[in-house]
């Protein structure tokens, strides 16, 4: 794992005023959810039309859910009418009283918000106050993206040096290809899905939805053939005691000996045993490296 060491450049204002714009659409989605009585039509307006789109296929929501058995898993919805029965069923189920920022964390492409959270929680229909995470991407002209999930519960006697060794030993197991050394970070007992941008192999570029380890293997098996990674180069990072955030920017070689690059930004959830529980993010488009 490299960190990268960026420049000041004579369009560094430019720059700026992008991220200002996608900050502004991304607080104003989240403002919107808050809005006494809660709307989905309100909020759906503060999200991008498909024809706007540039970096993305598609829209991407991820949302951990626990069913009635009590387990947590993902849904998913990768379309307006997808979206919208999402938030229909916010309105139904849970209460938003209030959200208070621990920490925002801002691109041109991508907002984390890192909050405690008050309100029904729409999970277990309970009040509760607690920690939340919500991932914002801004591709088009509102957001086109949300992965979010109200607090788990973090690994017991795992410290924060023990995380950023976790965070560490994943992309330097990413970088080496090995997909078994991968897959030994992460649970057994607590894997709870992921879903991420599908580079290679099923339909491309659609949002990989990976509920178990298997299809997670896989998704991995079919990455490592079609490219390996030259580079893994993480240019922003967050560690939570029960997820971890990171931005990366990744240099690849296709097996056809072209050399493509990309950029993602993901969270990992922890799970109770300390190793990973799952990953929720997404991607911009693949394109050529031009320095070869």
């Amino acid at each position: 794992m490299r960190t990268m060491v960026i420049k000041a450049r004579s369009a560094s204002l430019d720059h700026a005023e992008r991220v200002a714009d996608s900050l502004r659409r991304s607080i104003r989605h989240a403002e919107s959810e808050y809005i006494v009585p809660f709307s989905p039509e309100t909020v759906m307006a503060t999200v991008s039309s498909d024809a706007s789109l540039v970096r993305s296929d598609s829209l991407a929501w991820v949302v951990p859910k626990f069913g009635e058995d009590g387990k947590l898993s993902l849904e998913i919805a990768s379309d307006r009418d997808g979206v919208t029965k999402h938030y229909t069923w916010v309105q139904e189920a849970g209460e938003r009283d209030r959200y208070d920022l621990n920490a925002r964390l801002a691109t041109d492409w991508w907002v984390i918000w890192d909050s405690q959270w008050k309100g029904v929680s729409p999970f277990t229909r309970e009040r509760v106050e607690t920690e939340a995470f919500s991932l914002h991407f801004t591709d088009g002209d509102g957001i086109s993206g949300e992965m979010t999930s109200l607090g788990l519960t973090p690994p017991l006697r795992q410290t924060h040096a023990e995380r950023v060794q976790l965070f560490k030993d994943y992309f330097t197991a990413v970088e080496s290809n090995n997909v078994d050394q991968i897959l030994r970070l992460f649970t057994e007992e607590h894997y709870v899905g992921s879903a991420v941008r599908r580079y290679f192999g099923g339909m491309r570029h659609e949002l990989a939805v990976l509920p178990n380890l298997s299809d997670l293997r896989l998704h991995y098996e079919e990455f490592h053939q079609a490219a390996s990674v030259t580079e893994a180069i993480v240019t922003n990072w967050y560690i939570k005691d029960w997820y971890l955030f990171a931005e990366v920017l990744w240099r690849l070689k296709l097996r056809d000996g072209s050399r493509m690059r990309m950029s993602t930004a993901e969270v990992m959830l922890l799970g109770p045993d300390g190793r990973l529980a799952g990953r929720l993010g997404h991607g911009t488009r693949l394109e050529p490296l031009s320095n070869g």
